[in-house]
């Protein structure tokens, strides 16, 4: 194997000896252009030793895997032996199984250098099993801060990471591949201050490397990193901005809230204080969360968990009020202010909303037989969606087999299957952390719904601002880095790319449309956001993050979020709510309890350094995230919706049961107390599929009796994963090991529990000061280090 990887990946990939394997076949893959460029610039930053940024605006590519075995295979070629190790960093967990499935020639590459998973304890666990180990290493990790002490290549997925963890890395000299989907990516900065070269693909680039560079023709396999109909798709996308005919009331709220937190900016512009910041941050997303609304904030607020984590919509107008009676000065008119136009805005999103036009689309995409990508703002704005639409008398029969309806999120994530599609409406203009999503989208076409002239005027600034940059780094490419690393970057013909983006719906072209020199993408000034970058992790520039003050049960608005504080011998603090649920380890024993029960010597185990999750919860929910198991998901999901349905329905748990009893088939349940379990989500489902069937005549919901055959086989395997996730979670913490067999969670995709649980880490507790301190929301369930300040920790916006 060392001899065919002499030359590189890119050299192994032109040969035609880069394969893999699908069923019983190892096929070759279908390798394009872009391919050929992209490995070979990777290939020659690994050479001269030298960071490499690349930007590839697909949010659904599959290139950190391909880029982490080109990484490996590089260190091959550096070392001239095959016992060495590289590391890629990413959250897209459906692309680990990938590595398993690659051949040079006729030699799976895990036989001879096995996937691992970096452990609690910093150590490395071989996933899997290869036929001639010889101690290389393909490490797969979620957790940057993990890798600092590790050799060899190392490849960062932008999704997974934040930038201020990068920037020691970058410092260290670590030969690093950097991948993101955004031009503004910060850590481009970085990279290029460090030395490092920067790879750029624009639209008009990304159509003219569409084309194959096989030199075999009639092989049916998978692309290498991106289909080639999806950098198609991307290259040539249509991008329109689409308004309704007359401007709105919604469309003017949206315009006054924005100018209420430029001016709120403003107020607070000489404060450096991390309250100030987190409550800024949390006035964007809430505007954010209109912007990207299709529904009423009522339907929104429905689907939203309540609790101090969280923001319904109806509340976020007094918890600006709570903010402003903490201020004083202009910040406090500021807040008051903010809290006036909140109000306003929730009453115009009450009687206006976007719904029109989603459905006026899915008429023209059912019209045509087309397929369809429906993108909104999270989870809860999707299935608020999905409900809106489903109720609605305008909406047509049958419209979910044309679209998916997901989050901006999910799609940058890699985590939507069938890419590309005939068309996708994003129902506002986005965060500009998800700005790749509508300059280079998976589709042919790409709408932004928006409210009214001056939304469109800022989602069309916001796609040519995106175009723009791209191309600017894409020039950058040509005359900078294609020289410096010796790789050819194709040229694009003169005016390939005329309009960057239309207007429809409105009277107005683009042109015409108001101008306006300020930043399409935020209210709020860099400083003031740089402020909060050190506590609060993720790059989304409009967060989803705890409200600053809450409502208590009696109705008094509240800043503060009692909890208290436990101490680990690392060094680190958290700060954790008394009754708040986490994993603890005392002795032998593991078990699921409330925090207040935590004692010296007890050992906490978290997932991704938050204990505000439920930790079965967090590793199963990380396994939904897979393409292959989404329908399952949303079969459970589906399932506990119709179930929460009953509630409305004058139905006793004991008239239920007794349909299901009677007629030729009836249940084997003997209690009504199974049924109430399903009411209140104790137990996944029914344990026989044929129950869900009998559970649907027994209350007369049609919808479900239709599904009722997949939506059985659904929980039943939800039901088997859980049990080996279970099984797995309690030896991770206990620290026993379990037979090869029970390693795998699904045989079928090759995914392993270990990569469910590689982002767990173990924690021995020191101390426990148990008097409660009030602190913000946001910092309940962090681990904190032992240098914070302890003003941060008991501070209230």
């Amino acid at each position: 194997m060392a001899e065919q990887a002499l030359s590189g990946l890119s050299s192994v990939m032109r040969r035609g000896r880069l394969r893999h394997k699908t069923g019983t076949r190892v096929r070759r893959f279908v390798t394009t252009s872009f391919d050929k460029e992209l490995l070979g610039a990777l290939d020659a930053a690994a050479a001269a030793e030298v960071p490499l940024a690349l930007v590839i605006p697909l949010p659904a590519a599959n290139t950190p895997i391909v880029l982490g075995a080109a990484a490996l295979v590089a260190e091959v070629v550096r070392e001239g032996r095959v016992d060495v190790s590289a590391t890629v960093v990413s959250k897209r967990l459906s692309q680990r199984a990938n590595y398993d499935l690659l051949y040079i020639g006729s030699d799976r590459l895990a036989d001879h250098i096995p996937r691992a998973r970096l452990t609690a304890d910093g150590g490395v666990d071989m996933i899997g099993s290869a036929r001639h180990d010889r101690g290389g290493r393909m490490v797969l990790t979620s957790d940057p801060g993990r890798t600092e002490d590790r050799g060899g290549g190392l490849v960062v997925d932008a999704t997974g990471t934040d930038p201020g963890e990068l920037r020691g890395l970058i410092n260290g000299g670590r030969r690093l591949v950097y991948i993101t989907d955004s031009p503004f990516d910060p850590v481009l900065n970085d990279i290029r201050e460090a030395g490092g070269a920067l790879w750029a693909f624009d639209p008009p680039a990304l159509a003219q490397l569409a084309g194959r560079t096989d030199a075999h023709d009639g092989e049916d396999g998978q692309a290498l990193s991106v289909p080639r109909a999806l950098l198609a798709a991307a290259g040539n996308a249509k991008r329109i901005v689409w308004a309704p005919s007359t401007d709105s009331t919604l469309d003017g709220a949206l315009r006054d809230a924005w100018a209420a937190l430029r001016r709120l900016a403003a107020a607070e512009s000489g404060s450096t204080e991390y309250d100030t910041a987190y409550g800024l941050r949390w006035a964007w997303g809430t505007l954010a969360t209109y912007s990207l609304l299709a529904t009423t904030p009522d339907c929104y607020d429905r689907h939203q968990i309540g609790g101090p984590y969280s923001t319904t919509l109806f509340e976020a107008a007094s918890h600006a009020r709570a903010v402003a009676c903490n201020r004083s000065g202009a910040a406090r008119d500021a807040w008051a202010s903010v809290a006036e136009v909140l109000a306003a805005l929730h009453s115009a999103a009450s009687a206006t909303t976007k719904l029109p036009l989603v459905q006026c689309w899915l008429d023209r995409l059912m019209d045509n037989g087309c397929r369809g990508l429906l993108v909104t703002r999270n989870r809860v704005a999707v299935a608020a969606l999905i409900t809106a639409l489903e109720e609605s008398t305008a909406t047509r029969h049958g419209w979910r087999e044309h679209v998916q309806v997901v989050s901006a999120r999910e799609v940058l994530c890699g985590r939507v299957s069938g890419l590309p599609v005939h068309t996708m409406l994003v129902t506002g203009p986005l965060p500009r952390a998800y700005a790749s999503l509508v300059a280079a989208p998976p589709a042919d076409e790409v709408l932004t719904a928006v409210a009214g002239v001056w939304e469109a005027s800022r989602a069309a600034r916001q796609i040519e601002a995106t175009v723009e940059s791209l191309r600017k780094l894409r020039e950058e490419t040509r005359t900078l880095s294609s020289p410096r690393l010796g790789v050819p970057a194709v040229a694009v013909p003169a005016g390939f790319e005329d309009d960057v983006v239309t207007v429809r719906g409105t009277n107005l072209t683009r042109a015409e449309l108001p101008a306006d020199d300020s930043s399409p993408w935020s209210p709020l000034t860099l400083d003031v956001l740089a402020v909060a970058a050190g506590a609060l992790r993720g790059r989304d520039q409009a967060p989803e993050i705890a409200p600053p003050a809450r409502s208590s049960d009696d109705g008094v608005i509240r800043a503060r979020v009692d909890a208290i504080t436990v101490n680990f011998f690392d060094g680190t603090y958290m700060l954790v709510g008394p009754n708040d649920l986490v994993y603890r380890r005392r002795g032998q024993q593991s078990r699921r309890a409330a925090a207040k029960s935590l004692a010296a010597g007890d050992v906490v185990a978290l997932v991704n350094s938050t204990a505000r999750r439920d930790l079965f919860g967090s590793v199963v929910d990380t396994l939904s995230e897979l393409p292959e198991h989404a329908p399952l998901a949303m079969l459970v999901a589906f399932w506990h919706e119709r179930v929460a349905r009953v509630r409305d329905r004058e139905l006793t748990r004991r008239e239920i049961l007794a349909s299901m009893r009677a007629g030729p088939d009836p249940t084997g349940i003997t209690t009504d107390a199974a049924i109430g379990h399903w009411f209140r989500g104790l137990v996944v489902g029914p344990a026989d599929p044929a129950d869900v069937r009998r559970f649907a005549a027994a209350i007369g919901d049609r919808e479900l009796a239709r599904r009722a055959e997949a939506v059985g086989v659904a929980l039943h395997t939800s039901r088997v994963l859980n049990r080996a996730v279970g099984r797995w979670l309690s030896a991770q913490i206990t620290g026993a090991r379990l037979r090869d067999d029970d390693a795998i969670v699904d045989p079928k995709l090759g995914v392993h529990v270990a990569d469910l649980l590689e982002a767990v880490t173990l924690h021995q507790v020191e101390s426990v000061d148990a008097q409660p301190v009030p602190v913000t929301a946001t910092s309940v369930g962090v681990l904190h280090p032992a240098s914070a300040s302890k003003a941060r920790r008991q501070v209230a916006v």
